[in-house]
């Protein structure tokens, strides 16, 4: 038998782990705090308006889940549209982004190993709601927190950055 040191959890979204920043609610469902730093798992809303540059992740991969809506997602140059019950997979150091094409788009973000969740805590405030974010949310000092939060949790912006 193996042992570990961590418990079995449930997770679900509830108002306690929501944050929102920009056009978006996230919910962290598990951070590296429950999966011994192996993963984290959120869920987003999303509307179209917050999305990131082009950028780069150092230490960890992305997979999103694509549960409603629909994203196009930049990796490395090439546009895929993702559309419910499809899954893409982010290496670490391959740059990429995404855009939301629907008005709503619900994800799931799995995150391997945990870490980068912490970007979402820094640049976030509690979520007043499960829905979407009705108003735009970031801080007056969005680039300064949102440049800070990058450095530490290892993100880098690409050199270019597309239009599509």
């Amino acid at each position: 038998m193996i042992e570990t040191a961590l418990a079995p959890a449930v997770s679900q979204r509830t108002l306690s782990n929501t944050i929102s920043f920009g056009t978006i609610n996230i919910s962290l469902l598990f951070t590296g705090e429950e999966t011994g730093g192996s993963f984290s798992l959120v869920e987003s809303v999303m509307r179209p308006g917050t999305e990131p540059p082009y950028h780069i992740h150092d230490r960890e991969d992305e997979t999103f889940y694509v549960l409603e809506g629909h994203l196009s997602v930049m990796v490395d140059g090439v546009v895929h549209e993702c559309h419910p019950g499809q899954t893409i997979f982010l290496p670490r150091g391959i740059p990429h982004t995404f855009r939301v094409r629907s008005r709503v788009a619900r994800v799931l973000n799995y995150l391997t190993p945990s870490g980068f969740e912490k970007y979402f805590q820094q640049l976030g405030t509690p979520a007043m709601s499960l829905d979407k974010p009705n108003a735009e949310t970031r801080p007056a000092n969005y680039a300064e927190v949102a440049g800070r939060a990058s450095a530490m949790c290892g993100v880098r912006l690409a050199d270019y950055q597309p239009q599509f």
